[in-house]
């Protein structure tokens, strides 16, 4: 019952980038990435800001980036590149691999690269190793400091602070808060903060809630833009945006719309979401026909 469903799961995350991708497109990509698979050696490629990255063989991760190549987050991660400062700091919370990071580090002053995962950290700082601005710190963020259990899945991007699974393995890990941040490291000056950390991105939120009054950075999520997330931004008086596709689309092709959010979504599909402070909406208001 069990490998059923793993197997299911597989079969609708592959059928949902061909939907995604294009048919050809997909095919030819993942022929690409299988020969690297099967002969087991990591694979270079080159990102949209000419910084090249590689690919470990066994990373799922690392598939999907290639298969999607800067769409990865259906073009989030172009608009955030925008708005980096090469006087400031970015933050990377679930770091992985290093994508966002490695998108970051050209435009930046300082990267910050929190990965708690010891199977993911070689990668990544063989990764960044390229730049000497970035920093890979191995510990979570969560709302208080100390540590927690971290459940390591078998596909390390699912790794979770919160979610908890009796078949998964746990390592405790050091946990730190954004707010803390700003003691531990004094020149920080933010401009721009990812986050993807599989349930617990409203905790991360809560515990840089300092920090977000501080520094007003532009945040990129994963977490979904609850009720009771609308107004913890507003409180704060960020504003919420996002690529928005409807539920009974997202079997086509369509290209996902990019929009303001201002109550909780219903039958829609939304990959990341823009938490806009009020020093950038207008230029947001401006990128919602992209």
């Amino acid at each position: 019952m069990l490998k059923g469903t793993i197997y299911l799961h597989k079969f609708n995350y592959f059928l949902g980038l061909v939907r995604e991708i294009g048919g050809w497109d997909f095919l030819y990509r993942y022929v690409v990435r299988a020969f690297y698979k099967i002969t087991k050696l990591n694979q270079k490629m080159v990102l949209f800001n000419n910084v090249e990255m590689t690919l470990p063989y066994d990373s799922r991760f690392g598939t999907e980036i290639f298969l999607k190549g800067s769409k990865l987050d259906w073009g989030s991660e172009i608009i955030l590149h925008r708005f980096l400062d090469i006087n400031k700091d970015f933050i990377d919370v679930g770091a992985n691999i290093g994508y966002y990071s490695l998108l970051a580090a050209p435009s930046s002053n300082q990267v910050y690269a929190f990965e708690p995962d010891p199977r993911m950290v070689e990668h990544l700082k063989r990764n960044l190793s390229q730049f000497q601005n970035c920093h890979v710190l191995e510990e979570a963020l969560f709302s208080e400091p100390g540590s927690m259990e971290l459940n390591l899945n078998s596909m390390p991007e699912l790794n979770s602070l919160v979610r908890h699974s009796p078949q998964e393995n746990k390592v405790t890990v050091k946990v730190n808060t954004l707010d803390k941040l700003m003691s531990d490291y004094p020149l920080l000056s933010v401009s721009c903060i990812k986050t993807d950390a599989e349930g617990a991105d409203f905790d991360i939120l809560m515990g840089g809630k300092n920090l977000l009054i501080r520094d007003q950075p532009l945040v990129l999520s994963e977490i979904y833009p609850t009720t009771k997330l609308l107004e913890f931004i507003k409180s704060i008086e960020f504003t919420c945006f996002a690529f928005v596709k409807p539920k009974e689309e997202d079997g086509d092709n369509s290209r996902p719309k990019f929009m303001k959010i201002e109550t909780k979504p219903t039958n829609s599909h939304i990959k990341m979401i823009f938490l806009v402070p009020n020093r950038l909406l207008s230029r947001f208001e401006e990128l919602k026909d992209v």
